[in-house]
């Protein structure tokens, strides 16, 4: 019986861990799990990740009634009662903007959720590639590169998600400061009225479970793009390393072949020097192709994102305008503020990361250029030639080949936002 205990605490470990990768183990093997561990962990925990069990397996159905029960909280009771109270007719337009702003930020969510379960097998293969050989750090540099990289995936999901968690809470508390006369989001539902006893307390915990959730569930859409990238940049830099000290490289890997007593030792320093170099072209090659897998796994997603967002921008704008008296609402003003400052960082994210694997990408050029090429012999020139060819075009990661992820298109969708906004508070006034 004792065993038959612990064989099911270790399947429902598999489904649900305690904690995620990487808090309690060790990184010293740098595992690429790493670098995702907190988005599954809380995709798990909502019954969000993908369910890989098989269909004669009973966790496939635990899973199965758990997402359905999570996705019936979180998801389709809030937006049913938020299209009732959309569909009402209402004179000031700043309700509008209020009740439309939070609806498309919350369906979005869930429309992330969906083509990420869409691009179950190009995530996955992301995920895999990240243990390709090309992908493996070497010397002790490589592993501090990685190290690093992996510190920035894991920091900007746990405290981008603080922040919007924060954020939410003050939503929630803004009943309190207005005597209970309204909810944290404005929902209706057909069949009775949402203010009156016990529907409002009902509501009201509702919104304290369901508010939460979809911030960090948001929160792990945002940022999982940004992770991948993360790990894209780490490998750049070990790239950059490479190239730019290809001869210490060179002279490590000979002393490793002659105390590991391989038949390479015996080679010459230039044939070392070559198989370096050579190796810096195909890790290129791989990352280059990383990329392109990213891209064509996060393009869609990313480019309505933008959309998306500068209209909830604009909407965030005339709602606070709409606002009277706001002396009287200070809490309300906070909590536009705070919500306003979660979009701005939430599209900040995919800009920052995008802009940050330009400028990697276009070192690399400098890289090579600053390595010890000019006491290297005639071939080796050859390979840095190549290689600066090679790096002539930056990489980049585009949102649905309209928009490169930049913090220039950042300035831009912020443009459009304030331009959009002025707009419809003029049409307002």
């Amino acid at each position: 019986m004792k065993i038959l205990t612990e064989n099911v605490k270790d399947k429902l470990s598999v489904l649900l861990p305690i904690l995620p990768y990487g808090v309690l183990e060790s990184w010293d093997d740098l595992n690429p799990r790493l670098y995702h561990a907190i988005h599954i962990y809380w995709l798990k925990f909502y019954g969000l990740w993908y369910n890989n069990f098989s269909p004669l397996n009973i966790l496939f159905w635990i899973q199965i009634i758990y997402t359905i029960i999570i996705l019936w909280l979180v998801c389709f009771l809030p937006i049913v009662g938020e299209i009732v109270y959309l569909l009402k007719p209402k004179e000031n337009i700043g309700d509008i903007a209020e009740g439309l702003y939070l609806f498309l930020s919350e369906v979005y969510t869930y429309f992330k959720i969906v083509v990420f379960w869409l691009n179950k097998d190009k995530v996955m293969n992301l995920i895999q590639y990240l243990y390709c050989e090309e992908f493996k750090p070497i010397e002790a540099e490589h592993k501090e590169f990685i190290r690093k990289s992996i510190r920035t995936a894991r920091w900007v999901m746990t405290y981008y998600t603080i922040m919007c968690v924060g954020a939410v809470s003050v939503g929630i508390i803004m009943p309190i400061t207005e005597n209970f006369d309204i909810l944290p989001t404005n929902v209706e539902y057909p069949y009775f009225n949402v203010y009156t006893s016990p529907a409002y307390q009902i509501l009201y915990v509702h919104h304290i479970y369901y508010k939460p959730a979809t911030c960090i569930i948001d929160g792990v859409m945002d940022t999982i793009l940004a992770s991948f990238i993360s790990s894209t940049i780490g490998q750049i830099e070990i790239l950059a390393f490479n190239l730019r000290n290809f001869d210490v490289v060179a002279e490590r890997r000979r002393k490793r072949a002659i105390n590991e007593r391989k038949a390479t030792g015996a080679f010459s320093k230039d044939y070392h020097i070559h198989t370096v170099l050579r190796d810096c072209i195909i890790h290129h090659n791989s990352i280059i192709r990383y990329v392109s897998m990213i891209e064509n796994a996060f393009s869609l997603a990313s480019v309505l994102q933008f959309m998306l967002s500068v209209m909830v921008l604009c909407l965030v704008g005339v709602q606070f305008l709409s606002i009277e008296n706001p002396s009287s609402h200070p809490m309300q003003i906070m909590w536009m503020a705070i919500y306003l400052t979660c979009m701005l960082f939430e599209v900040f994210i995919y800009c920052w990361f995008g802009d940050e694997l330009i400028w990697k990408s276009i070192d690399l050029r400098h890289a090579a250029f600053e390595g010890p090429w000019l006491n290297a012999s005639p071939e080796t020139r050859k390979y840095i030639i190549i290689f600066l060819e090679r790096c002539k075009r930056p990489l980049t990661v585009t949102a649905g080949k309209i928009f490169i992820l930049s913090l220039d298109t950042y300035t831009i969708l912020i443009n459009w936002a304030y331009k959009a906004f002025a707009v419809m508070s003029n049409m307002k006034k």
